[in-house]
């Protein structure tokens, strides 16, 4: 069998998952039902689901989770550019999250990057041909 192109969850080691789990509430994704204090989850509207977890969960496998740009940036597709800017006027009030760039109009559509309290990188884009299904799924042409 082949590994299914698909993700259903991605797991964010955290130094502080109180810290990131504010966060996502001030964002205003809805908390599962299985959140507990060791491991929070989020269901987000395309199926997908994001879990915080302790950092030091991981350490004795993978060693200690690095400050700074890991390599991995996720990403939230919207429909337009203006639903970018719209975004980014939002984000300025979040408390934790850190504004990297304004919105910005390219060849391929458009967006910005900002990044949470634990380093995580963030983009908010809308591309060019790009379509949005009813749960949120991003499809390219």
């Amino acid at each position: 069998m082949q590994l299914p192109a698909r993700i259903g969850l991605i797991t964010l080691a955290c130094r502080d998952v109180e810290r990131m789990t504010a966060l996502f509430r001030d964002l205003g994704w809805p908390e599962t039902p299985e959140s507990d204090e060791h491991h929070r989850t989020f269901q987000c509207t395309n199926g997908v689901a994001i879990a915080l977890y302790a950092a030091s969960n991981y350490d004795a496998q993978f060693g200690p989770v690095a400050t700074g740009f890991r390599g991995v940036c996720l990403s939230v597709n919207l429909a337009s550019f203006q639903e970018c800017v719209a975004v980014y006027q939002t984000l300025k009030a979040i408390k934790g999250v850190e504004l990297l760039e304004e919105p910005t109009e390219a060849f391929w559509g458009g967006g910005f990057s900002w990044r949470d309290p634990e380093g995580n990188i963030w983009d908010v884009a809308w591309a060019n041909g790009t379509t949005i299904d009813d749960r949120g799924g991003l499809t390219f042409p």
